[in-house]
């Protein structure tokens, strides 16, 4: 199980009611968080952990709305989407992290085959 991967993202609830979306830009494009099932873990759990540990968000504001299923060339990828209302969120997140509007998870969304669209 230990190869295997997992990817996130949270989508989150503004109160003006505009949503953006936790990303992972990496180079000049944007990705979802992602991170291996790790052993004696769930995909589930192992999200959370790298949500918790490496992003610095607090997991007990998040709730889980979507699961599905995004294929690569190469691998299966379960992705969760959590969402998250901007009064629950701590204004300082991982530098490695950031929120993005909709519209920029376009290029995202294209390099999966996603099995059922999230409805986000």
């Amino acid at each position: 199980m230990s190869n295997k991967k997992v990817a996130g993202t949270i989508m989150l609830n503004q109160k003006d009611g505009t949503k953006k979306f936790l990303v992972h830009p990496v180079g000049n494009s944007l990705e979802f968080a992602t991170t291996k099932v790790l052993n004696e873990m769930t995909g589930l759990a192992s999200m959370l952990k790298l949500f918790k540990e490496e992003i610095q968000l607090d997991v007990t504001s998040i709730s889980l709305v979507e699961l599905t299923n995004a294929h690569t060339d190469t691998e299966n990828i379960p992705l969760f989407v959590f969402e998250i209302g901007e009064e629950q969120i701590v204004p300082t997140i991982s530098s490695n992290y950031k929120w993005e509007k909709p519209s920029e998870l376009k290029d995202i969304l294209s390099s999966y085959d996603i099995e059922g669209m999230p409805m986000f």
